[in-house]
Parts: C-alpha cells; structure tokens; sequence
C-alpha cells in the first residue's frame, strides 16, 4: 500500500516499527484507563457502603479522593450529589447531578435524583423535564413515571399524572409508594372512596406512614372517626414517640366525643408539632364538628390575638357563632386586614366569606352582599373548573336521564334489582336543607348516618359513557357495582334498618339507584329558589362544583335540577322517592318530620323532633345551623338581599 507523497521518504521498516509503537502507546492508555477505573472503583464502592451504613463523613472522604484526580467523572459527581443531600444540602446536591448528567446525560439514576431534587424544591417543570427524560431513556422503569405522576400533581396537571402513575403501576402493580400517589391524586379529583380503597391496599402490602396518615384523613372527612383511629393506631405504636400522628388521633377521638382521651392528644400534638398554630386551628374546626363552639371560639380568639392564621381563623370563627355587635372592632381590623396587598387568595377568601357571614348576622346587608360577591369572583378566577362548565353538557345529562328512565323501563328495570332496604338516599339541591334532614333520620335508633359517601359519582366515570352519538348509561357495570356500594354501608349491626347517605349529587342518578335498589327510600328536598342559590353563593363549596360561583351558572343548574325533579316525580315510585319543601320542614316541624319518618317506614322518636341534640360530628357548612333547634330564621332570606340579586332574580316566584 503506497503511502501519502510527504512520508514517501519513511522506508518500510520505519513504518513497522511506528506500527509497533503506535500499538504499544494504545496498549498503554487502555492500561492506564482500566487502571483508573479500577481506582475509581475501589474508592466509589466502600464510599457507597457508608453511605448506606449512615456514615456519610467516611463516605465524603473516599468521593471527594476520586474527585480530586476525576473532577467530571459522572459516578463519582452523583455519589457526591448523593452524600451532599443527605446532608441536607438541596441546591448543592442538585448542581452535583447536574453536572453527572452533562457527563452522562442519559444515567437514569441522576436523572431520577435531579427530578427528586428539584420536585423538593418546588421546581416543577424542570422536575418534569428530567423524570421525562428518565422515561425516554429507560421506559421500562417505573420510577420515571413515578416521578413524572409527582411533578404533573404539582402542576395541577391531574389527568395526565394519573396516567403516568398507572404506567408505573403497570410495571411494578405493587408498589406501596405508586398506590398512595395515585390515591391522594383521586382524592384531588374529589374520588375519595377509591382512594380509600388504594390507601387500603397499599398499606396491606406493608406498613406505611404516608399511607396511613392519608387513608385517616380521607376517612375523618367521610365521617368515619372510628375506622380513622383504627389506622392510625395500627402505626403509631412502631414510631417514636415524637413522629406518632398526634393530632389526626386527637381529631378522632374529638369526633367520637371521647375528650378526655383527646384533651392529651391534643396536647402532645402542640409539644412535638413543627407549627403548633396548624395544630390548634385543626382542633378548633374538630370541637365545631362535635357542637362545642365555646371551646373552638377560646382557640381561634388565641390564634386571631397572636396574628396567627389570621383570615383562616376568623372566618372558622364566624361559623361556629353568630357574630355581635360587640365583635365590630374584630371585623374593623379585619375589613383592613382585606384591603392590604400581599395576601394570598385563599387568604381573601377566607376573610370575604367571614366578613360577608359577619355583615349578615348584623343586618348590614349591603357590606355583606359586596364581601360574598368578592369571594366568589376570587373563587370563579383561580379555579379552572368553575370556567368549565358547560351549560349544553348539562342540559344533555339531564335529557339522558328522562329520555332513559321512562316508567316503563324502569319497572322493566327494577324488577331485576337487589332486595336490600338498607340504602336511605337523602338528596337536594346543595343548601336545600338535606344536613338537616339527616340529622333528622340519624337521630332515629334504627338509622345510622354515613354523611355524604362519594361512592356512585366517583364510579359514574365508569358508567356514564360519551360517544359520538351522546351520552349513555352503561347499566351492566352499574349492576356490578351495587353489592360494592351495599357492603360500604353494611353496619354490621341487625337493629339498622337504614343507612342514609346524603351525597346531594346522587340526586342526578336517583332513577337509575331506584333500579339497582327498589326498595331504597329516597328522601328529596326542596327549598325556594332565591334563598337556595343565596345560600350557596354565601358558602364556601368545594372548587369541584363547577356551577359555583357564578350566578348565571347557578340559575342554569338549578332550573335543570327542577327539570328532573319533575320528570322523577311522575316517574317513580311515590312510595320509593318523595320530595319535602325546606320551609315546611322549618316552620312544621312535627308534621313535616312525621311526613318523612312515615315515608321511609319508621315510627316516630322524640330525638328526630330534636336533631340539634345529636352528637354525631357534622362536617357540613351547616354544622352551626343543625346545632340550633329547628327555626324559621332562613326563610324568605332573600328578601334581604333583592337589590343586589343579579340573576338570581329570575327565579322570584
């Protein structure tokens, strides 16, 4: 082979011997890289061990030798990354994966601590970022989708975070960590029975705080104190003393008017709590639960006094009390507290809603309605969903239901329902008076309340199809949920004769519960127009109901409400669904009461007649108002307010 024209001089066995030299030098660095990596490797390997043995100063000492002589090495920058945070150095951690990653921009191990790191530092989208690319580099991985779920629950981005968690759940079904993210992701989407259900089998494959501590959040916001204290005794004896979940136990034991056992609950919450005021704010919202507004009132007046959790414990104030005229220096220093800049909008809400329920239990009208109006306006501009209602969707769930459940479909249907008599569905319009009414039914002995169980509407994703054609209810699936829903309310207890579930929106679906159940009472409420909608537009409601907060919207859903009530009226059952106005309830009582309890099937006991008196926990807006004997004091309430109805208006009888 000739060679180029300049080296033409070289003579041949020059060349052999740069071939051999060349070979050698090659030889040589192959030595020097394997002698290198054997290096890096025995300092790297016993550094890891102290790192997993706690000892992260001996695991510093061997990193940081590597790094002297391999500054970019990128195993070596992310041990180091490692050790840095569990030291509780974040940002410096970061900036060491960082630079392992520009090393070696597809180790999936840095790319999972940098989306770790950056999600701890409410870094988001750039923790987005990397947990994609982890998944692009190894789509076999469930911790890329694992962190993937956690960064787009931090960005509200729901929908796509559960499908990245049952991504990872594909890949590793039991994975403790991925079932909690996807429960408390359904609890976000208001979906809290199949949350339970993840929680529950989460915590069935192995002991888990998080797991725990959620599933007896999510039971005490289902009015379930007992089964909640059930979980968390299950772990806390395995903790320290000083990480045992204090006051979620004391909020039981409150709701199970247990208060002595509470009293010290409450007290080692305060003593290892990092912010004792969250601890005090959550036991006042539970002794307002239990009826014990005097003790929740000393609590928040602390608060209020310390300018601690100011607008939060005003406004839980102006629920538990009516306010007087003597609180007007409170309200004064509040009104100022509103108009200063820096505020959170949750911040403002709180105030608006207190200000606004203050104004109106002085009679000053005017200033009330303006502090509602401005809640609502925050409340409609910072949660999406209000904005996302839709009036024709609306329309058209109420036009499946009457062009579905005609009387002879549901006779045809029925037939083939469950026997049970257990379910006692109380339904309404919100702020129809259905708290109320529960409470009625609850205090009978042969009744046990479960509040407002999410059960049907969370599985109506299931049933409730859309497709080109419409919408359609899938009634096979449904039929496969109802022993479901009968063994959640099954009380185990023979004297039961009902259980009453108050949920409001399975109202929408009373025809299709009455074919799966015919024998199941429903007991409808209705209320004057106005002062419903008033009601509503006065009360914090959870951001879900997307016709809140906007008038308009309002009259919408509930002139679609009406339209319903009519069509179930005429085509069920009279014996099986019946409908009572609010203010009879209110102004005759004793008939009224009689009416309901004749219709379920129950004879008369003098504590329906006084439901103020019960001691179950109420977890409604309405917990002050049921804990005052029946009276008449919210009728014709609107009557207050006509000069600033707005479209309310059009609903004037």
């Amino acid at each position: 082979m000739a060679t180029p024209r300049r080296y033409g001089w070289i003579r041949r066995r020059d060349l052999r011997a740069i071939s051999f030299i060349l070979k050698e030098s090659a030889e040589l660095r192959a030595f020097d890289f394997m002698s290198s990596e054997a290096f890096i490797q025995n300092e790297l390997r016993p550094a890891i061990d102290a790192y997993q043995a706690g000892n992260l100063t001996l695991a510093a000492s061997r990193v940081d030798k590597v790094l002297a002589s391999y500054p970019d090495h990128p195993e070596a920058t992310l041990a180091k990354g490692m050790i840095v945070l569990a030291q509780g150095d974040q940002n410096q951690a970061l900036r060491w994966f960082e630079s392992s990653l520009q090393a070696d921009p597809s180790n999936t191990e840095a790319l999972a601590w940098a989306a770790f790191v950056n999600l701890n530092l409410h870094r988001f989208a750039e923790g987005e970022q990397l947990a994609r690319r982890m998944t692009l580099a190894d789509p076999r991985n469930p911790r890329g989708f694992y962190l993937l779920g956690s960064a787009l629950r931090a960005l509200d981005r729901i929908e796509e975070a559960l499908k990245a968690v049952d991504q990872a759940l594909s890949l590793t079904p039991e994975d403790v960590d991925s079932l909690v993210l996807k429960a408390r992701l359904l609890r976000k989407w208001q979906m809290p029975g199949l949350a339970t259900e993840l929680y529950r089998r989460a915590l069935s494959i192995r002991p888990s705080l998080p797991a725990a501590v959620d599933l007896a959040r999510t039971l005490l916001h289902e009015n379930q104190p007992a089964e909640a204290l059930e979980v968390l005794q299950s772990v806390s004896t395995s903790l320290p003393e000083q990480n045992r979940p204090y006051a979620l136990i004391a909020q039981a034991n409150t709701e199970l008017q247990r208060f002595e056992d509470a009293d010290r609950q409450w007290a080692l919450a305060e003593r290892y709590a990092r912010d004792k005021t969250l601890v005090i704010q959550s036991r006042a919202t539970a002794e307002i639960a239990v009826g014990r507004f005097e003790v929740a009132e000393g609590l928040l007046r602390k608060l209020i006094d310390q300018g601690l959790l100011v607008p939060l414990s005003f406004f839980t104030l102006t629920t538990a009390r009516k306010m007087r005229p003597d609180d007007r220096p409170l309200i004064e220093r509040m009104q100022g507290l509103a108009s200063k800049p820096g505020l959170s909008s949750d911040q403002l809400i709180n105030l608006h809603y207190g200000l606004g329920k203050s104004f109106d239990d002085l009679k000053e009208f005017e200033q009330a309605i303006r502090h509602f109006d401005e809640a609502n306006r925050i409340c409609y501009e910072i949660y999406p969903g209000l904005k996302s209602f839709s009036l024709e969707d609306a329309k058209a769930l109420t036009d499946l239901q009457i062009q579905t459940f005609n009387p002879d479909r549901i006779r045809e249907l029925s037939a083939g329902g469950l026997d049970s008599r257990l379910p006692l569905f109380v339904v309404g319009m919100m702020r129809s008076g259905t708290t109320l009414t529960e409470s009625i039914l609850g205090a009978h002995s042969q009744v046990k309340g479960m509040g407002e169980q999410a059960f049907w509407i969370e599985r109506s994703r299931e049933f409730l199809i859309s497709s080109p054609e419409g919408l359609e209810i899938d009634l096979d699936t449904v039929k496969r949920f109802a022993p479901e829903y009968l063994q959640l309310l099954d009380p185990h207890d023979d004297s039961v004769r009902h259980v009453v579930d108050k949920n409001p929106a399975n109202f929408d679906l009373s025809a299709m519960l009455h074919c799966v159940y015919p024998n199941a009472k429903f007991v409808h409420l209705k209320r004057n127009p106005v002062d419903n909608l008033l009601s509503l537009w006065m009360t914090p409601v959870s951001a879900n109901v997307r016709y809140a907060s906007n008038k308009e919207n309002l009259v919408f859903a509930y002139r679609e409400h009406v339209r319903l009530l009519k069509h179930f009226l005429q085509a069920l059952p009279s014996d099986r669904f019946a409908s009572f106005q609010y203010e009879d309830l209110t102004s005759q009582p004793e008939q009224t009461i009689g009416s309901i309890l004749d219709h379920v099937g129950l004879e008369p006991e003098s504590a329906c007649f006084a439901p103020e008196k019960s001691s179950r926990a109420v977890l409604t807006p309405s917990v002050h108002q049921v804990r005052q004997p029946i009276h008449q004091g919210s009728q014709a309430r609107w009557k207050n307010y006509e000069p600033w109805l707005g479209a309310f208006g059009e609903l004037l009888e």
